[in-house]
């Protein structure tokens, strides 16, 4: 190959580099714009979207305008209780300076497939406004009822409490308590049910702090 020959390909590949080294930055500043651009909506539709699942298990507050949300801290002594690990948030609903209600999360170790993990909504009277189903791994057709999407078996707690029906009959029919069961998944409906009535017991021993609007707390801002 001649010189010149060379040096034609020599300019050809340097010529090359420089179109792709241009284009990859290009891409990258184009991509780094559009994550710009982006975050903050994306942000905003997650909070959103976290608190429309958090408003569904107090339906009564849902639409109003006038209410705000915080969140405690769950204290130590009541994880293991309720299933959760450091970190965990009590969020409360409030009106002004008065606390109307409370989201409670919860986990069962119990069901048929694995971990169970809940909230329940319980206003400030100890009474519960709604149970969510978060996450499950029950099987489908059967245990996976306990979703309200595949079931109105989880709406049967609303307007349960400690004393509706008495401590003694949270629990399944099948062990002489006053839910009825899935049929074909007792394993799962236990697990629930256990873990909506751990709620309320938890409610009911911190009820004083987290019913208290001048406890520490924080604004709510997307997980």
């Amino acid at each position: 190959m001649s010189d010149a020959a060379r040096n034609g390909v020599s300019d050809s590949t340097q010529r090359n580099a420089v179109v792709l080294v241009v284009v990859g930055l290009a891409a990258a500043i184009l991509l780094s714009v559009v994550h710009w651009l982006t975050r903050a909506p994306i942000a905003q539709a997650r909070e959103r979207a976290a608190e429309a699942e958090l408003f569904a298990v107090v339906p009564a507050f849902a639409k109003a305008t006038d209410m705000s949300l915080d969140f405690l801290p769950v204290p130590p002594q009541f994880r293991t209780g309720l299933g959760i690990e450091a970190g965990a948030r009590i969020y409360r609903i409030k009106r002004g300076g008065e606390i109307l209600a409370v989201i409670v999360p919860a986990l069962s170790p119990s069901g048929y497939g694995g971990p169970i993990r809940l909230i329940a909504g319980i206003d400030r009277d100890g009474t519960v406004t709604g149970v969510k189903v978060l996450e499950h791994h029950e099987t489908p057709g059967l245990g996976d009822r306990i979703a309200a999407d595949k079931s109105d078996w989880i709406r049967r707690f609303t307007g349960k409490s400690l004393l509706d029906p008495v401590p003694n009959r949270w629990q399944v029919r099948r062990d002489g308590g006053a839910f009825d069961q899935i049929t074909g998944a007792t394993i799962s409906s236990r697990a629930v049910v256990r873990q909506v009535r751990r709620a309320l017991d938890y409610f009911n021993d911190d009820r004083a702090r987290l019913l208290d609007a001048g406890a520490i707390a924080a604004p709510e801002s997307a997980p």
